[in-house]
């Protein structure tokens, strides 16, 4: 290899986790992170570690391991100088994908490195790349044969009546001190704790002080129970067991608020409920091939009552339906459209989502399509509980009161020059030379910083909550920043634009048709908060490019309060400002309360 620059010292370390039998398995990634940290302390390096450890991942896919597609990523940056992992089969088990990785770093001058064996390999000698590609192959055929003894056994598993694979919410499948592996009853739940919080526990545990214990497999049969009553759908089901304090536990072993698909997952599992075995997943099978009719469940190895399970098997039956593929099929053009739509957001959420300093708690509201006749706006499915009772709203009320929004923030044509003339005044000619090499600055900062959000999110360091509120928030702060150093006449034109569109819909609201209305709401708004309880909007936000009008029509509405009195006769939203007023600065808060 040639010789590296003092410049390039990251090493980027790569973790992988098979699939272990021994819990002191050689290719733990306990053992993998010291190997590799050991070697990159010998050579000076630092060490950049990118892992897929949450479960097996195996080597002969990419796509599954995004810490991988994030590390390749990173191949190409200057300060890089190595690739480091315990053994090659870390990187792949497939031939064609070591050659590949091999060609990328000839590209880019990288030493490969066998943590393992405290050795760097010298691909640039042909023998050496021989080498890597015959291990290669022994690599992958290595893992076609496992692959191979797993597909027979799980067979012969299935023969048995032994469910393979994922097995059903509440149950659970010992592997240790003789048992069968047969499914049992899972001795997991929750503890709903006096303050609503609730943490895992066992059913054996001693409860905590004023704890109510609600168990998974109660859990599970809840949902059978009320699935199998036919007359509540998925959604309403989940509601309903949250509110009763049950509990699921997510892909990651963790309790976790019911979803809709949460439910469609145990209702699908109503066979091995009742103690049979098929070859299909759950999520595959079709409700009209998989019936009552043509499965025999086993009372002796059943989780629930069989007959229970039957009927859970008759309803899925009745509700399915079967989808006929047209040309025009997915293409529904008499689709309704919901103007607010993924513009209003749930007033409780929000409130969650400030107090923990958490954005991923916010919630829209969107169109519920299946409400035609009754159009109404629904809480998007959430995996919180954010308080509110009613998690819908008609559409009809809703719509009414953005149009009172709307006529609340329309002024009268002759304001508008005294408008444009005081924001002039206050971001232009209070404005010193300096000022404005600094405004300038400040959003050559917003632009890098918006930049560097990009960077971590397309290397996982950000998730994509993050990221938007990052973005969101960088784009905002550039446009009233560079409203700032607008010429008067771009000032004035701004304002007119947004007065008029405003007083346009403010006249034609009811007339104007669902598209024109999304289209003044997505260009004018970019949140709406709304509290589903007592049915009024609570806040809103504009557009950064009409964040300016709504500062100015904020300070000419407290004007008008103080100069005429709360008796005015004329109402405020069509308020003429007298000759001589001195503009208030405009405020900094971008959440505007609804009284």
């Amino acid at each position: 290899m040639s010789p590296k620059s003092n410049s390039r010292n990251v090493a980027l370390c790569y973790v992988r986790l098979s699939m272990t039998q021994t819990a002191d398995d050689d290719n733990s990634p306990e053992r993998q992170r010291a190997n590799c940290q050991a070697y990159c302390d010998f050579r000076g390096w630092t060490a950049e570690f990118y892992e897929d450890t949450d479960g097996h991942k195996s080597g002969r896919k990419e796509e599954s391991r995004p810490a991988w597609m994030a590390l390749k990523n990173r191949i190409a940056d200057p300060d890089v100088v190595a690739l480091v992992a315990n053994e090659l089969s870390r990187f792949h088990r497939k031939g064609f994908r070591m050659g590949h990785l091999l060609e990328m770093c000839k590209e880019h001058e990288l030493e490969l490195v066998k943590a393992g064996e405290k050795k760097s390999l010298d691909i640039n000698d042909v023998t050496v790349s021989m080498w890597i590609m015959m291990e290669a192959l022994f690599n992958e055929y290595y893992a076609e044969d496992i692959a191979r003894r797993q597909r027979e056994s799980a067979r012969y598993r299935k023969a048995k009546g032994i469910v393979v694979g994922g097995i059903p919410f509440g149950t659970i499948r010992p592997r240790k001190d003789g048992k069968s592996g047969f499914l049992e009853r899972s001795p997991y739940g929750v503890w709903l704790l006096p303050d609503g919080t609730f943490t895992e526990g066992h059913q054996d545990d001693t409860p905590p002080d004023g704890a109510v214990w609600r168990s998974y497999v109660d859990a599970a049969e809840r949902v059978l129970r009320l699935y199998g009553q036919n007359l509540h759908g998925r959604r309403k089901i989940a509601q309903t067991l949250n509110r009763e304090g049950y509990r699921f536990r997510d892909a990651t072993g963790q309790p976790a608020f019911f979803k809709a698909e949460n439910i469609r997952g145990i209702v699908a599992n109503w066979v091995e409920y009742g103690g049979a075995v098929v070859g299909s997943r759950a999520k595959n099978r079709r409700a009209k091939n998989v019936t009552p009719e043509t499965v025999a469940l086993n009372p002796e190895r059943a989780i629930f009552d069989v007959d229970l399970c039957y009927q859970v098997g008759r309803v899925r039956m009745i509700r399915s339906r079967d989808v006929k593929h047209t040309p025009d099929f997915a293409v529904h053009a008499d689709s309704a459209i919901y103007p607010l739509s993924k513009v209003v957001f749930c007033a409780h959420c929000e409130r969650l989502a400030v107090e923990q300093e958490n954005p991923s708690l916010k919630s829209y509201l969107t169109g519920l399509h299946a409400s035609r006749n009754n159009p109404r706006y629904r809480h998007k499915e959430i995996s919180h509980d954010c308080g509110a009772m009613n998690k819908s709203v008609l559409a009809e009320t809703l719509e009414n009161d953005f149009a009172r929004l709307v006529s609340h923030l329309a002024v009268k044509p002759e304001t508008l020059p005294v408008m444009a003339k005081w924001f002039a005044e206050i971001n232009q000619e209070q404005q010193t030379p300096d000022q404005r090499a600094e405004i300038l600055a400040e959003i050559a900062e917003w632009k890098q910083r918006m930049k560097n959000a990009d960077t971590m999110f397309r290397r996982a360091r950000l998730s994509e909550s993050e990221w938007e509120q990052d973005v969101q928030e960088c784009e905002h702060q550039i446009a009233m920043l560079e409203a700032k150093l607008s010429e008067q006449a771009e000032i004035r034109m701004m304002l007119e634009i947004t007065a008029n569109r405003i007083a346009d819909m403010q006249t034609n609201w009811y007339d104007a048709t669902p598209a024109d209305k999304q289209a003044f709401v997505h260009s004018l708004f970019s949140e709406i908060i709304y509290d589903l309880e007592t049915r009024r909007i609570v806040g809103f936000k504009m557009k950064p490019w009409a964040e300016s009008f709504l500062q100015l029509r904020v300070g000419l509405e407290e004007f008008y309060q103080q100069q005429m009195g709360e008796n005015a006769a004329e109402p405020l939203y069509t308020a003429v400002l007298p000759e001589g007023f001195e503009p208030p600065t405009p405020g900094s808060e971008d959440l505007r309360s609804i009284p």
